[in-house]
Formats: C-alpha cells, sequence, structure tokens
C-alpha cells in the first residue's frame, strides 16, 4: 500500500565516515509549543562502551511547511562526568518550573556491561542536567548517585544503587504525572539467591526534581528497558494514577513476548510482570517505546469514530478513554520492519492490533511523542529511530494519527489476512551508511 507524501524521514543524527555514529534516541516535546528535542549519544565505534557525548538538536514547527525545521546537531557538553562515557538520554519537562530534565547514566572508562554483571561491581552513576531555556542552554551535572535524597531515616540512592551489578535509565522520555510526580523508567541487574536477574523500576520526584527516590523492582518476568505512560482516561484526576509499565524481555529466545506491569500508587510499586502475548520480543530483544493521549485530543481526526467504535465494540466506555500507542521491531535477523501497535483503554485490559509496518527495512530502537501543536487543530505523532546497517544513523519523521487508525484499527476487522500492513516507501529511505 502505498504511503502519504508527508510520511518521508529526516536524517536527524548522522556519520557516514567511520566506524562511529549515533544510537539511543530520545524525544521531548515541549508542552504548548512549537518546540521538539531530540537527543541521542554519540559513538567512536559500533559498541556500547564506545558510546562518548550526549547530543541534541531542537526542532520547530513550520506551519507553511508543515513540518519541523532543525537547528544542526550539538554537543551537550555539561552533561559529563569525569572518566566516564554519557549514555541512555532520558527527558522529562517539568511543568511548575518550566524546566527540562535530562537523565543519563555516566559509565566509568570503557566499562562494559558484562563487565559489571561478572564483576557485580556497578560503574554506572545517576546524573541530570537542566534547561530552562528549551534545550539553549544547559546547567552544570547534578551527580545523584552520592548524594542523598529525601528524608534522613532513607539511605543514599547511592548505598542502593551501589549494591547493583549496573543499572540503566529508559531509555527515552519520563512522564510527568497530573499530580505532578516526575518519573523515569529504569532497570537494573541486581543479585537474587546469588544469581543476576534483570529488574525493571522507577525513579520518582514528588518535589518537582529537587530530591528523587528509588521505587520497588517489577517481580516476576524478567524484563529491562522500559518506559512507563499514564492512563486516566482524561479525567484530569490529581489522585494516584495507574501507570502501565511496557519492557523489554531479558530472556534470549526466539519465541518470546514483551512484559507489562501496572502500578496504581504512581510508579512507587507494580504488579507482577506478566507476558503480553500480543506483542512479539525478537531473539535478544529490542528496545520500543510507548505513549498515551486521552482519546478526547484527538476527537477532531476524521477516523476518530472508527476509533471510537473499535473501542465499544470491546466493551469499553466510549466517554472517556485513552490511547496508547507501541513501537517496536516486528522482525529480527536482523532487526527491522518498524511497525506500531494501537490500543484502547477505559478501565478494561489491554487488547492491542496488529503493527502498522511503517518503515520495512533495517531498525532498532526507536522513541515516539504526542505532538499537541498551537497552530495545528490535530495532533501528530512524531517517531525517532534507529536505521541502517549498523543503526548508526537516527532519523525522525511524522506519522499523522487518521494513518494510525487506519492500519491498525481498521485492518483489526480483517481477521482473514494475518498479515501486517507494510508501507512501501522507499523513495523516502536512503541509509548513507551501509
Amino acid at each position: 500500500m502505498a504511503c502519504s507524501d508527508s510520511l518521508c524521514k529526516t536524517d536527524l543524527f548522522k556519520k557516514c565516515t567511520g566506524p562511529g555514529g549515533f544510537r539511543i534516541p530520545a524525544l521531548l516535546h515541549i508542552p504548548d509549543s512549537n518546540i521538539l528535542l531530540a537527543f541521542a549519544e554519540s559513538r567512536r565505534g559500533c559498541k556500547d562502551e564506545s558510546a562518548d557525548l550526549l547530543y541534541l538538536r531542537q526542532g520547530e514547527y513550520n506551519k507553511s511547511s508543515k513540518d519541523f525545521q532543525w537547528e544542526d546537531a550539538k554537543p551537550i557538553q555539561s552533561a559529563q562526568l569525569g572518566n566516564c562515557r554519557s549514555m541512555n538520554p532520558c527527558p522529562v519537562y517539568e511543568k511548575k518550573k518550566k524546566t527540562v530534565f535530562l537523565f543519563f547514566i555516566a559509565v566509568k572508562g570503557s566499562t562494559s556491561e558484562q563487565e559489571q554483571i561478572d564483576s557485580r561491581k556497578n560503574a554506572a552513576h545517576l546524573c541530570y542536567v537542566t534547561s530552562v531555556d528549551n534545550g539553549h542552554s544547559w546547567s552544570v551535572t547534578i551527580h545523584l548517585t552520592d548524594k542523598c535524597n529525601g528524608p534522613k531515616t532513607e539511605s543514599c540512592i547511592g548505598d542502593t544503587i551501589n549494591t547493583w551489578a549496573t543499572f540503566a535509565l529508559g531509555p527515552g522520555h519520563g512522564i510527568q504525572l497530573n499530580s505532578g510526580r516526575l518519573v523515569i523508567p529504569a532497570h537494573a541487574h541486581v543479585i537474587e539467591s546469588n544469581e543476576i536477574r534483570v529488574r525493571a523500576f522507577t525513579f520518582y520526584s514528588d518535589d518537582s526534581g529537587d530530591s528523587w527516590q528509588i521505587g520497588e523492582f517489577i517481580s516476576g518476568e524478567e524484563c529491562g528497558e522500559c518506559q512507563v505512560v499514564s492512563l486516566d482516561q482524561g479525567n484530569g484526576s490529581s489522585g494516584p494514577a495507574l501507570i502501565y509499565c511496557n519492557a523489554r524481555n531479558n530472556k534470549a529466545d526466539k519465541n518470546q513476548y514483551r512484559v507489562e506491569a501496572f502500578s496504581t500508587d504512581g510508579g512507587k510499586t507494580f504488579s507482577e510482570g506478566k507476558l503480553v502475548t500480543q506483542l512479539a520480543e525478537y531473539s535478544a530483544g529490542c528496545h520500543g517505546s510507548i505513549i498515551s493521549f486521552p482519546a478526547s485530543d484527538i476527537s477532531d481526526v476524521q477516523s476518530y469514530s472508527d476509533l471510537k467504535n473499535y473501542h465499544t465494540q470491546k466493551g469499553g466506555d466510549a466517554s472517556n478513554f485513552d490511547v496508547i500507542l507501541f513501537s517496536h521491531i516486528t522482525n529480527s535477523n536482523p532487526r527491522r520492519d518498524l511497525g506500531i501497535y494501537l490500543c484502547t483503554y477505559s478501565g478494561d485490559h489491554l487488547t492491542w492490533t496488529n503493527p502498522w509496518v511503517f518503515f520495512p527495512d533495517k531498525s532498532a530502537y526507536s522513541e515516539l511523542a504526542f505532538v499537541k501543536l498551537p497552530e495545528k487543530s490535530n495532533p501528530v505523532v512524531t517517531c525517532l529511530f534507529e536505521y541502517g546497517c549498523k543503526n548508526n544513523v537516527i532519523s525522525f519523521c511524522v506519522l499523522q494519527i487518521d494513518d494510525i487508525i487506519e492500519k491498525t484499527v481498521k485492518k483489526m476487522n480483517d481477521t482473514r489476512n494475518p498479515e501486517v500492513d507494510k508501507c512501501t516507501i522507499s523513495k523516502c529511505f536512503h541509509c548513507c551508511c551501509c
């Protein structure tokens, strides 16, 4: 099926000479603005331990061209810790202070993750920088691993982190709840019964980022790289939010599924991790991205009635429900065919559509953002994703809500054709590093 002309990509981070490049995308929309911040980590080589600095490109929506115009890529020089490499950008926006928090891990020298696991000695530090001018300038690095946070009766974050073999953030974005709580997704390699287990959890703050606490690990199925969304059906409640966590399955198996868990206390604790049989995980796994938004935010799109009918057919409440989108590769050997899944929620269980493969080529990590633009009546979904032979180029595209509904919800009605709908837009995609 042919694609709309708007579904073309822009390469934001690329290096076409030498062994290095960029990996690990993260996106953040500044609320009530036309501004998007795109982050990535630069690499001097192909391995994770070759990571170097975090980079930023600021994009602004141009009404006349109906697209984002991007400033040049710039390194965030202050986001560093001595003798460490900066990895796993994880931004979140604090609305009260109008401040961007960019979390990252700083890992000692060239110490690999496997070396930390084998020695059971953590070499990663929890850090962040802030910006009050939408990414034009950044604070010095705040090093949380060596700081006590919260009441003195509680242990230092560093005391806890240093009992783990290692840990990482996200990657991708964090969220702010209606209550004001900031939630940063994370995962750790921890020692359980003398064995290393991978467990997802969150860091969270209830005082606009002044202090941070560690949530409890997700039990059950082992899971690592993760993201979280808040589900409140658009009611704007300031009470405890229902948080949904979707995580990478860390079992190296060809026949695996994603892992999900729920929190009713704002991410402090989660239900036991369960397999999501509608969302396949591939080979050794891959990072995916998840976002949510009230259905009322897209009530003006042409396909809204189709979405509403789909939700009510599942027995959901048509007056108030959330839309959840999940992006992930749909094939492996090698990683390829990036797709997007849709789910609706109004207090019942989650049921996912088949994926719409919007990028049928080599791809890997992805990052979604829901963007409500002041000058545009209909919001859009944006995606930042790795692609190419070695996944060392990071590209950006805009996905129209109508296209997503058309290619996911409507396809669910044709149960006779289980194949996913692939988008053939090869004219828009060229890998200069292959």
